[in-house]
């Protein structure tokens, strides 16, 4: 059988040792396959999809050590993390920072210990959040229902979507209410009139847009204005997500 030479690290891979990508690359199971998520689809991904999650997660885990870890056991009630998921990985979302983290634990063999691995996420970024369900066959060779909470980031490099796994699906319709309430998007009577607003707002823009390209006089700023107000209409207002992201993260991207 011919062999190939991990695309990361250059050690020599064989058939039970290797990982084929996406690209026909080849990566070590014994190391660098390792380096990324468990979730981390490998086999549709290409070499720079899996540089690009491994860097992810180096740069993740450091903010959750340094910044959100801390948060886990801040008696602040407005630091404090919101936990969802069941079983692992875990999503910690904290408001107080415009950021999440997807935190991957992974326990030591015959020792004691664990260490934990973490995607962090920008709260603003986040566009979709659906209920997703599955049968599958559990330990027991018995059929049982799991359900999900499907989870897709825009503007992210690594891995931008994942399936949080949930305990049910109350489970999962107390996390969209979450979100629904942070993004200010939930159908509430006090809060129509905010999103009446953003309606009205997405439908001047749009008007404005239509005569503006009829006329010749369509300019990109308007269309900029244009698109920004017909998503805060589709996805709330995150105006305060992006600073707060920004400032947490200031001190990560210099």
């Amino acid at each position: 059988m011919a062999k190939h030479n991990c695309a990361i690290c250059g050690a020599e891979v064989g058939l039970m040792s290797e990982q084929k990508l996406a690209d026909g690359s080849y990566i070590c199971r014994k190391v660098c396959s390792k380096k990324t998520f468990k979730n981390f689809d490998k086999i549709s991904a290409t070499l720079g999809d899996v540089t690009a999650h491994i860097a992810q997660i180096e740069k993740g885990t450091r903010i959750w050590n340094e910044l959100l870890l801390p948060l886990k056991k801040s008696k602040n009630k407005d630091e404090k993390l919101k936990i969802f998921g069941v079983g692992g990985p875990l999503l910690y979302v904290s408001p107080s920072t415009g950021l999440m983290a997807l935190v991957e634990t992974r326990y030591k063999i015959f020792i004691f210990g664990k260490s934990e691995l973490a995607c962090v996420y920008r709260i603003a970024d986040l566009v979709q959040y659906d209920y997703e369900e599955e049968t599958v066959k559990n330990s027991d060779g018995k059929m049982e229902k799991k359900e999900f909470c499907a989870m897709v980031f825009k503007d992210t490099t690594g891995m931008h979507s994942f399936r949080l796994e949930m305990a049910n699906s109350k489970s999962y319709e107390s996390a969209a209410k979450y979100f629904d309430t942070l993004f200010g998007i939930q159908r509430t009577l006090g809060n129509s009139f905010k999103n009446a607003k953003r309606q009205l707002d997405a439908i001047k823009s749009v008007a404005n847009t239509v005569k503006a390209a009829a006329n010749g006089t369509l300019d990109e700023a308007q269309a900029a204005e244009t698109v920004d107000a017909v998503g805060a209409y589709l996805q709330g207002d995150r105006t305060q997500w992006i600073a707060k992201a920004d400032a947490a993260l200031a001190p990560y991207n210099q």
